[in-house]
């Protein structure tokens, strides 16, 4: 199974079922991710950038994608919760407020993306 973590303050990280939605595995693990449109891919509060395994997502479809550049979320990192599917181990930040501007992270979330990063190293028993 998967590994997926949610870097927040009140993330969460866990096994979750290949195929899932990031957010289908965030409610899975008990994470409130935000979807104010119900997960239809029509707003962009379930947005999460993506800092490790990008290539274990699915690929971005024309919707998901068509959706971020109007939100001007065009970089490859950016994805929306709804829309990327889980293949494998992936890693996320997920934004404290609905407009926090892209890659704003101060030290503290800095120092837990780097402890999760070199946990997510270690061999699994």
């Amino acid at each position: 199974m998967p590994k997926v973590t949610f870097l927040h303050p009140e993330g969460k990280s866990g096994d979750v079922t290949r195929g899932q939605s990031l957010l289908e595995a965030a409610e899975s693990l008990g994470f409130p991710l935000n979807h104010d449109c119900g997960g239809n891919a029509s707003c962009t509060t379930c947005r999460v950038e993506v800092q490790v395994g990008e290539d274990n997502l699915s690929e971005i479809d024309f919707d998901e994608q068509d959706l971020l550049d109007r939100e001007a979320l065009s970089e490859r990192w950016h994805r929306l919760g709804c829309q990327a599917r889980v293949l494998g181990d992936v890693v996320v930040r997920v934004p404290e407020q609905k407009w926090e501007a892209p890659g704003s992270m101060d030290r503290e979330k800095v120092e837990e993306l780097q402890r999760t990063l070199a946990e997510i190293g270690k061999p699994r028993s």
